[in-house]
């Protein structure tokens, strides 16, 4: 009879009736429409229809559930009873127009739909159709169909009044087993070897289940019959299950299972292991044959919508190895009952079809076994087995040269196993376990236990490898290390007992550049499981050096490691953390560290170490750190670059993104602060500091469009204390001890940032700018260690009056650029060190009445904004005892009560041959000249000049010394001047007593005479020199 669900053909029906009302027509009210669906299940064209419990017509389900999601989030949710009278169930929902919603339905059976009952689940877990699980007692369907049930889902933009309908499938497969021999059992023995009772036990069974996306959920678990249930019927027909199947058109499931058989006394009759069974989503898998006695045979068929057929196979039950070849030419499923008494070899025979997938079941056998391809005359035309699936409970070795092939190893256990497959892979299946396995050529799945691995040349990597025991998680990381494995899946938590008799060696998963044969670890799922008692020593009689720099359960790893917790870690090193010493790039979520203690030398965290630059992007999400202790190595005095989050963070041109994150009871001891001496200390600490979140954010850039191409994130992260021992500076926050920002990072000339982004609020990019230019405006003693530009920002570019006594030290590779007039003392200033000052114009100003003294440095103004080029224009008391001195002018230029004296360092005009670098104007002006190299002095306006020593020069069409006005004394020194003319007097005096000249046009005093020498000086040949007469 045809069912009322259309069962047979595998679909429930649901027709969705808008409402035809006026308020639908019109779009609803408040943007609303109410909508009425109706899940219709179409039956033979009777209004009643008498339901049938017949296994797989759907006659059972009772209720059906309606979900509909907005953005992802419930918006509603409804059940109804699929009613008797016309097999429908009712929804009225009102939906929001101009909305897109997910509509995802299951139907299934429950005990009563009466009232809240129908609310009460009985086989599968309902409170959210995205996550359906089994639940309870599991006996199979063989008397009781009520575990069937159906689902859909579909997308929807509802703007108006509409009907629609759509078709519920089936999630599983539907497995029957019959045995076809009751007729062959004697009268007389009918009642010992009749079956009675039957039972499964699954190995590999999917439990979960996603109606809206119709993915299959979790892990492959073992399922097994709570306790053996009634035959089916009669007839033979022993077992009905219905099976999650996958998603995917034409997928399969290959299932292992044990079946046994029970007689009415419930005496076991015989138990049959049956393997690679295929399960397919609304399909039947049909598996008969005589499964009673023996003939070595069973058929299995594989049917569409649990009524016509499509896909068939036998297993075939052969007595021994030698028969494989011959039986495998007409079936693809072949069971082997005896075990060889000597080593022997099974060729696989070819097929005309591409994608057959063959089968071999083994007993146990301590004798090798050798699996190849057949040679047949005109083979080079067939195709190889495309699948070979191994099964044995135990096997010393076995070779596999199976080149073309999938192989599957699944089973028990194997004392060796040498393999050359397919490029894809070879699989070890979940309960396999292999002492010893050589990969000749392929890759490798691994799902059960390898103890040791190793490739030939030839050989591929491990493509994925689940893990369960502390064993296994220490042969997986050797793979990492070894570039020889892809992922890693945890599948149980694992506590390594780390001491210092149980090291455990970090995974070394850098990034690099890949030989033939090896692969980079691309992820580390933790599958929400827990390592516990982590022990590394990367120090103990180890040395500061590559291979040693990190430690953690990762040494470096830029790839993906979810889903995991770490509870309990020791962990010394030089840098490092509890779960990744160096992080380079990639995802880090859902990880958390707890119980752990650190002792390093720098760079060291709970979660991650150092976070080290990298051209990919870095996102760390909702991960935690509790309960974390950092402490300093033992051979260290103090702890410095250490957070309970992370130590160290680089983040160049580059995304990262570190969000939904906490730290909670941190602990750092001996942390490092500067000595009472030095009085810039965050200058001094820069990138050393401590926190209870993040000690560091190394957010620089070389380039200054990073700051708008790429960014550090942080946001909604969770601190639940600060340190109290911590220093602070003027950036530390809730999250960061210290940051970048432009111009601040010391002798790389690394002068910009990426831009940083805590909670929405953009950090100063300019903190450091500014910070200088505050110290230089309070005064005291000031160190420049950097590049620093204070005329790119508009605050740090205002006036600087030096008013406090100041020492300015410019520390080599440090240069500080200033505007035009923008440092003007009015106190004492001291300048020195090997760094240098820029400006356009007029670098420094030193006041009337101040002093200026300077020491060392370089100072350029690199233009002549007024006719002048000034690197110090002096009004002041000012004394240069050394440095570099260059502008395209008067680059010492000194007016009004301007009293300099120069007594060393180098004094240059910027390249300009009719320049004067030092000047003196005015008669209030004195300018005193011991020591030094200066290209030209110019002395005017009454200026009073005194030179006794140094090299004076000219290197253009003009002097050496230019008087127009003032009054020189020359009591020594070198004079130079190319042209001849040493000295030019345009008005003014100079009185000449003393030095070294290259002509005679120096006016001397009476009483001194040019002496005839040859003497080199700078490069320069001085021809005379003034002596007494």
């Amino acid at each position: 009879m045809k069912k009322c669900f259309l069962l047979m053909a595998g679909i429930i029906l649901l027709v969705f009736a808008a409402c035809q009302s006026d308020e639908l027509a019109n779009g609803g009210r408040n943007g609303e429409v109410a909508a009425s669906f109706s899940v219709q299940l179409p039956g033979n064209g009777n209004n009643a229809v008498t339901r049938a419990a017949t296994a797989g017509d759907g006659t059972s389900v009772n209720r059906c559930i309606m979900e509909i999601y907005l953005n992802d989030e419930l918006y509603s949710r409804q059940i109804g009873a699929i009613q008797s009278d016309g097999l429908t169930a009712g929804f009225d929902v009102r939906l929001v127009t101009s909305q897109t919603y997910k509509f995802v339905f299951w139907a299934d059976h429950v005990e009563s739909v009466e009232d809240d009952a129908i609310k009460t689940d009985l086989h599968y877990n309902t409170a959210d159709l995205r996550n359906i699980s089994m639940q309870g007692d599991y006996n199979g369907s063989g008397k009781d169909d009520t575990r069937d049930a159906f689902f859909a889902s579909l997308e929807k933009l509802v703007t108006n009044a509409f009907s629609e309908s759509v078709e519920l499938t089936r999630p599983f497969g539907q497995l029957n087993i019959k045995t076809e021999d009751l007729a062959s059992i004697p009268d007389n023995q009918k009642e010992e070897f009749v079956p009675v009772t039957a039972g499964l036990s699954f190995k590999n069974l999917y439990t979960g289940f996603n109606a809206a996306t119709g993915d299959l959920l979790g892990e492959l678990t073992a399922v097994a019959y709570k306790a053996a249930s009634a035959v089916a019927d009669a007839n033979g027909n022993l077992t009905v299950d219905y099976l999650f199947a996958p998603n995917t058109a034409g997928g399969q499931h290959l299932v292992n299972m044990t079946l046994a058989v029970y007689n009415a006394a419930g005496e076991q009759i015989t138990t049959k292991a049956l393997n690679n069974i295929p399960v397919q989503r609304n399909y039947k898998t049909n598996v008969t044959g005589n499964l009673l006695t023996v003939d070595g045979k069973v058929n299995v068929m594989v049917t569409p919508a649990f009524s016509s057929p499509a896909l068939s196979e036998k297993v075939i039950e052969v007595a021994s190895v030698s028969e494989v070849a011959e039986a495998l030419k007409t079936n693809t499923n072949v069971v082997v009952m005896e075990a060889p008494k000597e080593a022997a070899t099974i060729s696989l025979p070819k097929y005309e079809s591409e994608d057959v997938a063959v089968s071999i079941t083994l007993p146990e056998t301590s004798n090798d076994i050798t699996i190849n391809y057949a040679t047949e005359t005109g083979g080079d035309s067939k195709n190889a087995p495309k699948e070979l699936n191994i099964t044995a409970p135990s096997i010393s070795k076995i070779i596999i040269d199976a080149s073309e092939s999938t192989v599957t190893l699944n089973g028990q256990s194997y004392t060796a196993v040498e393999a050359t497959t397919a490029d894809n892979t070879l699989i070890v299946g979940k309960d396999v376990t292999v002492a010893d396995l050589t990969v000749k050529k392929g890759n490798v799945e691994i799902y059960g236990t390898v103890n040791n691995i190793s490739f030939t040349d030839n050989g591929g990597y491990v493509t994925v490898c689940s893990v369960s025991t502390a064993a296994q998680l220490k042969v997986a990381g050797a793979l990492v290390t070894q570039k020889k494995c892809r992922k890693i899946v945890l599948t149980a938590d694992i506590d390594l007992n780390g001491s210092s008799e149980n090291l455990w060696e970090p995974m070394n998963a850098e990034y690099n550049a890949l030989k033939n044969g090896e692969t980079n670890l691309e992820e580390f799922d933790g599958g929400n499981h827990t390592i516990c008692n982590l022990y590394v020593d990367n120090v103990t009689n180890k040395t500061n050096t590559k291979g040693n720099y990190y430690g953690g359960l990762f040494y470096v790893l830029n790839g993906t490691v979810k889903d995991l917790t770490i509870d309990g870690a020791t962990v010394t090193c030089f840098r490092g953390a509890a779960l990744i010493g160096r992080l380079d790039a990639g995802l880090v979520e859902n990880c958390h560290v707890k119980n752990a203690r650190i002792y390093s030398e720098q760079k060291a965290g709970g979660l991650a170490g150092y976070v080290n630059n990298s051209s990919q992007d870095l996102i760390i999400r909702g991960c935690s750190a509790s309960d974390i202790t950092l402490d300093k190595l033992s051979s260290m005095d103090e702890a410095y670059m250490m957070g309970g989050f992370i130590g160290y963070l680089q983040s160049y041109e580059r995304n990262t993104l570190i969000e939904n994150n906490s730290v909670s009871n941190i602990a750092i001891n001996y942390i490092y602060t500067s000595p009472d001496e030095v009085t810039d200390k965050v200058a001094d600490m820069e990138q050393t500091y401590c926190h209870a979140f993040i000690g560091n954010v190394i957010n620089t850039s070389k380039k200054d469009e990073s700051y708008n191409k790429y960014s550090v994130v942080l946001k909604n992260n969770r601190v639940d204390k600060q340190l109290e021992n911590a220093v602070t500076c003027d950036r530390t926050n809730n999250y960061i001890g210290w940051w970048a920002g432009d111009y601040n990072l010391n002798g790389n000339n690394v002068s910009y940032s990426t831009k940083l982004v805590i909670d929405g609020e953009i950090m100063d990019r300019w903190i450091e700018v500014k910070r200088v230019a505050n110290l230089l405006r309070t005064g005291g003693d000031i160190s420049i260690y950097r590049y620093v530009d204070l005329t790119k920002n508009n605050e740090s570019s205002q006036e600087i009056n030096i008013t406090a006594e100041t020492v300015l030290t410019l520390e080599k590779n440090a240069v500080l650029i200033v505007g035009k007039q923008q440092v003007n003392n009015k106190s004492k200033l001291t300048v020195k060190g090997a760094g240098a000052m820029k400006a356009t114009d007029y670098l420094l100003m030193n006041e009337t009445g101040a002093e200026l003294i300077i020491e060392g440095g370089i100072f350029t103004a690199t233009s002549a904004t007024d006719a002048n080029g000034v690197a110090v224009y002096n009004q002041g008391k000012c004394t240069v005892n050394s440095g570099v001195f260059d502008a395209p002018g008067f680059t010492l230029m000194n007016t009004g009560n301007a009293d300099m004296t120069v007594t060393g360092g180098t004094v240059k005009c910027g390249g300009i041959k009719t320049g004067y670098a030092l000047m003196a104007a005015g008669s209030a002006a004195k300018l005193t000249v011991s020591g030094g190299d200066i290209e030209a002095i110019q002395s005017i306006g009454g200026a009073q000049v005194n030179i006794s020593g140094g090299s004076v020069y000219c290197e253009g069409t003009y002097y050496a010394l230019y008087n127009g006005g003032g009054n020189t004394s020359i009591s020594g020194g070198y004079f130079y001047s190319p042209t001849g003319k040493n000295i030019y007097v345009a008005s003014g005096t100079v009185k000449t007593t003393g030095g070294y000249f290259s002509d005679k046009s120096a006016p001397l005093e009476s009483g001194y005479k040019f002496q005839d020498v040859s003497v080199t000086e700078n490069g320069n040949q001085y021809n005379y020199q003034v002596v007494s007469e």
